[in-house]
């Protein structure tokens, strides 16, 4: 009974342990998501800037 008790407790353990180990590989997965969103954001923000510096200088050197 007592073997058979500890077992049980074992397989409770070990499904725990896969759980938690589905949730940090969905956590990290997530969060590789967002770090490519971020990445390409920061492209996109980088081409704004450039676009945005360029209109500038054309703009200043009309006025010469």
């Amino acid at each position: 009974l007592k073997a058979k008790a500890q077992r049980r407790r074992k397989e409770a353990d070990a499904k725990m342990a896969d759980t938690d180990a589905d949730w940090a590989e969905s956590d990290a997965s997530d969060a590789i998501d967002y770090a490519d969103w971020a990445v390409e954001n920061a492209r996109l923000a980088i081409l704004d800037a450039i676009d945005a510096r360029i209109t500038a200088n054309e703009k200043a050197a009309a006025l010469v």
